[in-house]
């Protein structure tokens, strides 16, 4: 590994995110087409990120514009690789060119918008799409929580019917197996813990969990409380193993994920990572307000998932 960066996530209250940096010590930095990293930031989150060891950024946008933020930001990017792109929308999809041509094997967003960027990546020609259903997963460090907790989809999916569930459901699985969690545990999240015809989610919940899935465990619905604390689902009798055990909640929609987990940023002091799951290669997704914190976690994840995407082939193989 390289030397720490200024800004790094190896501390006593991020414990969670410090082991998933350790585990990437071994593995070798992930060739990065990053987006826009035209504003402070963005641009500091990936040069943090190459500080630890974690990426080789291929950085793509306005030459100028990356040039002036790092001159300004004190950052030294003499010999990294600049690729011109005269727009958003075209960065985008020509970091997705060189990640499908082989080039680079994850993308980083940059200050860029959320849409721009999403849209490139699941283009259909010649893009990242596999035969599974991209989704997306944020990957939480709680405090005085004793274990990551993934909150899925909060941020692509909108309104996702039972069969693009069981892909998200799967895809956190696989997350959660590449970042060490050995037979991760999935509840589907509801407002109630038994199917209620007045309540959609919860119908489509226990569907979903009839679902076959590898790798992991998987059931529903679970209000919220019962999915993670052992004591509430003692008091109302559920007699499940994913019961107040929970490592990934698959919430109902994107605006049940995203009210989640902007609470336990805002209101509960929790750090953030997002990754993209499903497509050929790791997709980082950050907000533009992140902090770099968040954007050095979010590539440990896309180093650990690369590491499990390539491993899969090899034992497919």
């Amino acid at each position: 590994m390289a030397s720490p960066a200024s800004h790094n996530i190896t501390s006593q209250t991020r414990p969670h995110f410090t082991r998933l940096l350790k585990l990437c010590a071994p593995l070798p930095a992930l060739k990065t087409a990053v987006i826009c990293p035209e504003e402070a930031t963005a641009l500091e989150g990936a040069m943090d990120a190459r500080a630890e060891g974690l990426i080789e950024p291929v950085f793509i946008g306005d030459r100028l514009r990356i040039e002036d933020t790092a001159k300004k930001a004190g950052f030294d990017i003499t010999g990294l690789e600049i690729l011109q792109a005269d727009s958003e929308e075209k960065a985008a999809h020509l970091g997705v060119d060189i990640v499908a041509g082989g080039k680079a094997s994850a993308m980083m967003k940059g200050y860029i918008h959320s849409d721009t960027y999403l849209a490139a990546v699941i283009r259909k020609e010649n893009g990242l799409r596999t035969r599974s259903r991209t989704s997306h997963c944020f990957v939480m460090d709680i405090p005085n929580w004793p274990r990551p907790v993934i909150i899925t989809d909060a941020a692509l999916n909108i309104a996702p019917d039972v069969k693009s569930k069981v892909a998200i459901t799967q895809n956190a699985l696989n997350l959660a197996r590449a970042i060490g969690i050995e037979n991760p545990k999935a509840a589907l999240l509801s407002a109630v813990e038994s199917p209620n015809p007045a309540i959609a989610s919860s119908v489509e919940a226990r569907e979903v969990a009839n679902a076959t899935f590898d790798g992991g465990i998987v059931d529903g619905p679970f209000a919220l409380d019962n999915a993670v604390s052992r004591e509430a689902a003692e008091l109302k009798k559920i007699d499940s193993p994913v019961a107040g055990d929970a490592d990934i909640l698959v919430v109902p929609t994107i605006e049940a994920g995203n009210i989640f987990f902007k609470a336990l940023t805002f209101m509960g002091g929790s750090e953030t990572a997002g990754l993209v799951v499903g497509a050929k290669a790791p997709i980082i997704l950050t907000s533009r307000a992140d902090s770099a914190e968040a954007r050095i976690a979010s590539c440990t994840l896309a180093v650990l998932y690369d590491a499990f995407l390539k491993n899969s082939q090899e034992i497919t193989n």
